[in-house]
């Protein structure tokens, strides 16, 4: 017998958010600082400017060889490339291995010298997923005097999101299924075999579960830019024709404020006020000029949002 467990603890967390973030304006005024945002939906009036994503292979932690995990990355990677939000990258091959990933803990992975990398590919997001380790428990289920006790095994898939600008991981999501059968016939059974026919059965549907989680998560995250260089009075930034800046566009730019350590001991970064206001005069593919509007001085490496 198969049981699928229910995955409403996201949905329950985002309402959670949302309510939180209604009961106080102030919340709103905060979010607008904080690296990353919370969601992009509270800050109504946001231009939609598409995000750059580069999506690394899922790392093998359940060993289901390096063809299957590759089929399954490569699935993935397919899936969020259809994503109207979205510019999908692959990294450079060997770049992966090369910088490697940390062990996961509780499925989260992370590379500070990779993360940096995609920054400095122009990269507003990496998207990693981990094909975690089959769990085993045993469990009785039913009601005395007809409860029995089964052996479950639990497939599941963890894909993180980490912010290249604050460094931070501003999303991480698991989906999950379960396998179970009596106690007594798991024990006379070799559960090599069973173990392989599960994770056939389960990583392609957990794995395009995932593609909606992670496409929600990127299209609703504030867009954030930075300034390449100033010359002469020119102003270029780092976002183009490719994902949607217009002629004409306005920029808030800030600076990189104090750190604040957050409940789980990760650092959030804050914005400093806006420092002042820049205009799209010239859009290239990857890139545009700017001009300032307001405020300034105007200096590599400021951020910029895009203004309503």
């Amino acid at each position: 017998m198969q049981i699928r467990p229910f995955h409403g603890v996201w949905l329950m967390v985002f309402m959670g958010l949302m309510v939180m973030i209604s009961a106080c304006g102030s919340t709103v005024a905060l979010s607008k600082k904080v690296l990353p945002a919370s969601l992009a939906k509270i800050l109504p009036g946001q231009p939609v400017l598409k995000k750059r994503v580069m999506v690394l292979p899922f790392v093998d932690q359940a060993d289901v060889g390096s063809e299957k995990a590759d089929t399954l990355s490569r699935t993935f990677y397919d899936a969020l490339k259809e994503a109207p939000g979205l510019l999908i990258t692959a990294p450079p091959d060997g770049i992966f291995s090369s910088m490697g990933m940390t062990s996961p803990q509780y499925g989260i992975v992370t590379s500070s010298r990779l993360i940096d990398y995609a920054e400095r590919q122009g990269m507003n997001a990496v998207v990693v997923g981990v094909l975690n380790p089959v769990e085993i428990a045993t469990r009785k289920t039913g009601i005395w005097p007809f409860d029995k006790w089964r052996k479950y095994y639990i497939v599941s898939v963890s894909v993180n999101i980490i912010d290249t600008v604050s460094k931070t991981l501003f999303l991480t999501h698991m989906e999950s299924d379960d396998f179970s059968v009596p106690l007594e016939e798991a024990d006379q059974m070799d559960p090599e075999p069973f173990i392989a026919d599960c994770l056939r059965e389960a990583l392609p549907e957990l794995v395009e579960d995932q593609v909606s989680v992670i496409e929600t998560a990127l299209e609703d995250y504030p867009w954030t830019g930075k300034i390449l260089a100033v010359e002469n009075g020119t102003i270029m930034i780092n976002g183009g024709d490719d994902i949607g800046v217009k002629p004409g566009q306005h920029f808030e730019v800030f600076s990189m404020g104090r750190t604040i350590t957050a409940g789980s001991g990760r650092e959030v970064h804050l914005l400093r006020e806006a420092e002042g206001e820049i205009e799209a005069t010239q859009v290239m593919e990857a890139h545009a000029l700017a001009d300032a509007v307001a405020g300034g001085p105007f200096v590599p490496r400021q951020l910029l949002r895009a203004k309503p």
